[in-house]
């Protein structure tokens, strides 16, 4: 059963970053979240909000040109 919400500290051991990282991401309002508490306490973050996160911020690599551009 896949859950519905989870804590920072959960999504952060799921992907395997920094819960600091995770709540940053929440803090700068980069990654989906609802507030379970009032005054903007205890985050948690829907199913699915991590994938679309790094779905929208993936840079996608660009290939080089063969020739650098330099004259030598």
């Amino acid at each position: 059963m896949t859950k519905l919400l989870e804590t920072p500290k959960e999504l952060a051991e799921r992907v395997g970053i920094p819960v600091t990282n995770v709540r940053y991401l929440i803090r700068e309002d980069m990654l989906d979240h609802i507030y379970t508490a009032p005054g903007k306490r205890n985050p948690k973050i829907p199913s699915g909000a991590w994938e679309r996160y790094v779905a929208l911020f993936t840079v996608k690599a660009e290939p080089k040109c063969a020739s650098s551009g330099r004259k030598g």
